[in-house]
């Protein structure tokens, strides 16, 4: 029944029923924001230190348990206020009451916290962060104090607004990240579809050796850390390993991402801390529109934030996220300790784009490893690996590696279980080998031995001695191959073998049950020939042509491996017939432009065209019918031809070129009629399965291409795409232009070629020889097996091919089909401007908030009033502070603001005015001690970041 608010004997306001109200309000939101900030903390704490996984920990009855733990804080609340005459803290039920509102509160913030995710941890910390404030207002109100009203409501708006500006920089809203779950996979996984239908490329892994060749050789570098960097704390060998650079001339600078990292403006304090300059490091806004211009693009322990995914898949978790576009840039590394995803759990299809490499490792060990290589001076490090002293140890060391390996053969082939056998490819132009030597030892001591006929190897460079010495069985002659091997691998398609004096099926040579895998070509005629042969014959036919293009099955994509030989293939013959410097060239004897190189179908072999050709120095310009192409072209440095005509996409379902309508061929004739006379080159690679190669550049086309000209036909094998070409022949057509329509190309490169298609063998071996549950290993076609399933095209006597055609389908073909219409969207009344002051939608949010404001004068108390308008003040002025800051300086800014929250030992002091040895004066002095630490660690931290901003000198 008192009538005034004591403290300290003063009678500081007029208590009654309304101001008891307003206090046991701020009382209960006190205890519950500033419990669900500390244990919250605390997780986001285990999660920083790795103690918890990063990874979303969400209850499968999350909102049950949430909406209990509501309705408990909200009871548990209301009944510590009911009751009695005596004021709340002298219950017992009272005090019991309070406790269970604080051990609720906790309990949510636990729960809240584990279920956001690691990509979101930076908004998370931020919005814990602005929690603190308000904890700290509500204290004000409870205690009429201003200064932690002020104080609470400048940390919890200015909190807030960095937290909503974070959300923007991700595309996510503050709800979606406070409710949580995101990291859990990608969209594919969320539908319960596997990974196995991205988009598949092929990784390429850089050696130190060849990451310092593109870092020298470029003219432009911009670096891009991650949460990578801060892991393996690599900035300061980052920051040295750009001096060097800078040293060399070579142009380097920073992106950073609003986001990177687990702290907002993380990734700027660390380069700060490492003494990388500010005016070299740039925001993201400021930067991505020079990735195109820029030579090397370098990676740090980045995932999320540089995912194509983010602009390209509408179904992907970070869809719509802004994100750097290192992709864009010549040539793109990303250093990660491995392939794995990143934390919002998202697949990276960067990692599979033709001028990214994958630099693997630690990052402070793999940067300290190419300042090492860097070195002092540029002759030194040129030496290094010409080294003799080195280059003998090497060769001993290899030496005892084969002596032992040696020695281990006959122990190791008393232990195979299946037989693969390699038989001499019967074309006399195929000099390719489908299984070499070094693959050899690694089947072997698998468990897969090799049998193979005497010489198969010798057009590739391979000799029966070098089959011998990594544990292959040499036989005499094919017919032994065929009936001493369980599985028959081959390059070329089944055909007919020379058996003494007559001619033999080779799908006939083998027993019944026994399995050929090989080029099939089971889209054509003949290849359909060929499965019912192989059905008569009870035999197991698997197609390599026909693996599906996922991402697990790029190790084994046979079609990729040759297709980027005989891309590369094709421009060094383009180069050994043109007449022409590839790359311009000035001289005494005049000024003569580079070469202009056509590239027709941007697939595998398309590509590797262009990447060959580029960095001859031509220019180079490419088409393809699939508009999805175009990033991949400009990003090797090609232009890409754009032939708008409607809707009409050239892709189909497995992500191949597909047939054209006649006025989309008219108009692409017509193209190529304009390019052949600029063009000193052409190479065309467009093929559709199971069908003739279209025809392309007609015979007016190359009438118009100048004298000395070429054209390299890698289509030839079905027909060409020039109506000129003639299979298996070099020719000059009219005295004038070079047409090349050889079928062989592979096998000018036959080391190469059979080293990729080997490779891909041995990891198609492993796939069909899987170790089962409670069995050894054995060679088994698993038709449950995506991979398995597609390549395979008759098994157990029968025909099973195509396979569904969910299998072949990729994410390179679109997606369905949805109608997108434009629609003009007529501005808002509240859009529109009054005297060109402000908008009516802002006049009136300002009439409804002080309509608000001038409800609560009528019934809330004057003091309440007055606390009131401070807090709102104090909120209006965090905004404007927030406004003006730039994103680098955001970890400072909330480190001050964190600190400014320790003006709770206001709260502390006032509590300790109280009669000695109360609990109100031990939890006093407890707050004194927590709220000091937070205020002088706090600004002396902030100071501590702050002065690494400042420039040296």
């Amino acid at each position: 029944n008192a009538i005034y608010f004591n403290r300290g004997g003063i009678n500081d306001a007029m208590k009654g029923d309304d101001f008891l109200v307003v206090q046991a309000v701020a009382l209960i939101l006190s205890i519950v924001i500033g419990m669900m900030t500390f244990t919250g903390s605390m997780v986001a704490v285990a999660k920083l230190s790795t103690i918890i996984a990063s990874k979303p920990r969400v209850l499968s009855c999350r909102w049950v348990i949430t909406a209990l733990i509501f309705v408990g804080t909200i009871v548990a609340s209301v009944m510590t206020f009911l009751g009695g005459e005596k004021s709340w803290n002298d219950r017992f039920v009272g005090l019991i009451c309070v406790l269970v509102v604080t051990g609720l509160s906790g309990l949510y913030g636990i729960l809240a916290v584990l279920a956001i995710g690691g990509g979101d941890m930076p908004v998370g910390i931020s919005f814990l962060n602005s929690l603190s404030g308000f904890s700290t207002s509500a204290a004000g109100f409870m205690l009429s104090n201003k200064a932690l009203v002020v104080s609470g409501a400048f940390v919890g708006c200015s909190g807030i607004i960095l937290t909503l500006v974070m959300c923007n920089a991700m595309n996510r809203t503050l709800a979606n990240v406070l409710i949580g779950g995101w990291g859990e996979g990608s969209s594919t996984a969320k539908k319960g579809q596997s990974n196995d239908q991205e988009e598949v490329g092929v990784v390429t892994k850089l050696s130190s050796a060849e990451v310092i060749k593109m870092l020298t050789g470029a003219k432009s570098v911009i670096i891009v850390p991650g949460y990578g960097m801060a892991v393996a704390k690599s900035q300061f060998a980052l920051s040295q390993l750009a001096s060097k650079l800078q040293q060399r001339g070579v142009k380097v600078r920073f992106a950073i991402h609003p986001v990177a990292g687990r702290l907002p403006g993380h990734m700027n304090v660390l380069l700060a801390e490492a003494q990388v300059p500010y005016d070299i490091t740039f925001a993201m806004d400021d930067i991505n529109s020079d990735f195109p211009e820029t030579d090397v693009a370098l990676c740090i322990g980045s995932n999320d934030t540089i995912n194509p995914a983010a602009q390209t898949d509408p179904s992907s978790p970070i869809a719509g996220m802004p994100v750097l576009e290192v992709w864009k840039a010549k040539q793109c590394i990303v250093m990660k300790r491995s392939l794995r995803v990143g934390y919002a759990g998202v697949e990276n299809p960067l990692f599979f784009k033709p001028n990214n490499g994958m630099y693997l490792g630690d990052a402070k060990q793999k940067v300290e490893e190419l300042i090492t290589l860097l070195g002092e001076d540029d002759d030194k490090f040129e030496a290094n690996p010409n080294d003799s002293v080195v280059d003998e140890e090497a060769a001993e060391a290899k030496k005892a590696q084969e002596d032992d390996f040696v020695d281990l053969i006959p122990e190791l082939q008393a232990k195979t279980f299946v037989k693969v056998g390699v038989a001499r490819e019967v074309d006399v132009d195929e000099r390719r080998v489908a299984i070499v030597p070094t693959v050899v030892s690694k089947l072997l001591k698998s468990g897969v031995q090799i049998v193979i006929e005497s010489g198969a190897g010798i057009g590739s460079g391979f000799q029966d001695n070098d089959y011998i010495k990594a544990g292959a069985l040499v036989l005499s002659a094919a017919v032994d191959v065929f009936d001493t091997a369980d599985v028959i691998i081959k390059v070329g398609e089944p055909t007919f073998r020379q058996i003494g004096l007559s001619k033999k099926h080779e799908l006939d040579m083998l027993a019944s049950g026994k399995s050929m895998i090989s080029f099939v070509s089971p889209r054509t005629e003949q290849g359909k020939e060929l499965l019912e042969l192989a059905e008569r014959n009870q035999v197991n036919l698997l197609s390599v042509d026909s693996i599906p293009r996922i991402s697990r099955a790029q190790s084994l994509d046979v079609l990729s491996s040759q297709a980027k030989i005989a891309g590369y293939r094709s421009v060094i013959e383009a180069a050994k017939v043109s007449q022409r410097f590839m790359n311009g060239e000035v001289t005494a004897a005049g000024t003569f432009p580079a070469t202009k190189v056509l590239v027709v179908g941007a697939g595998v072999a398309g590509l590797s065209a262009i990447t060959t050709a580029s960095s001859m120095g031509a220019i180079v310009r490419a088409f393809d019918t699939r508009l999805e192409t175009r990033e991949q072209v400009e990003s090797l440095g090609g232009e890409f031809l754009e032939l708008n005509f409607g809707n009409e996409e050239g892709g189909n379902a497995a992500g191949y070129a597909k047939v054209m309508s006649k006025e989309f061929y008219d108009k692409e004739m017509e193209m190529f009629r304009e390019q052949a006379k600029e063009c000193q080159i052409i190479i065309t690679t467009a093929a559709i399965p199971g069908r003739p190669a279209p025809k392309l550049i007609m015979k007016d086309a190359v009438d118009n291409m100048e004298p000395g000209s070429v054209i390299v036909d890698l289509a030839a094998a079905t027909g060409g795409n020039c109506e000129l070409t003639k299979p298996n022949e070099t020719y000059v057509y009219d005295e004038r232009v070079t047409i090349i329509g050889e079928t062989n190309l592979l096998s000018r490169m036959a080391w190469q070629a059979s080293s990729m298609y080997s490779n891909n063998m041995l990891n198609l071996l492993n796939l069909l020889c899987k170790e089962k549950e409670g069995k050894s290993r054995q060679f088994s076609i698993d038709l449950e097996d995506q991979i398995v399933r597609g390549m395979t095209c008759v098994y157990n006597g029968k025909v099973i091919w195509p396979p569904p055609a969910k299998l072949n389908a990729t994410s390179a073909a679109k997606k369905e089909e949805v109608e997108i219409v434009e629609e003009t969207i007529e501005p808002s009344v509240f859009s529109k401007r009054l005297f060109d002051l402000t908008t009516v939608g802002e006049l009136t949010a300002i009439l409804v908030g002080a309509a608000l404001l001038a409800l609560i004068a009528v019934f809330a108390p004057l003091s309440f009033i007055q606390q009131l308008l401070y807090f709102i003040l104090a909120g209006v002025l965090g905004y404007y502070l927030i406004e003006n800051v730039e994103p680098a300086l955001f970890s400072p800014l909330m480190s001050t603001s964190n600190s400014l929250s320790g003006v709770v030992i206001l709260g502390g002091i006032l509590m300790v005015s109280t009669p000695n040895k109360s609990a109100s004066s031990v939890l006093g002095c407890v707050a004194i001690a927590v709220a000091a630490v937070n205020v002088f660690g706090g600004f002396a931290v902030s100071y501590r970041m702050l002065s690494m901003f400042k420039k040296k000198g």
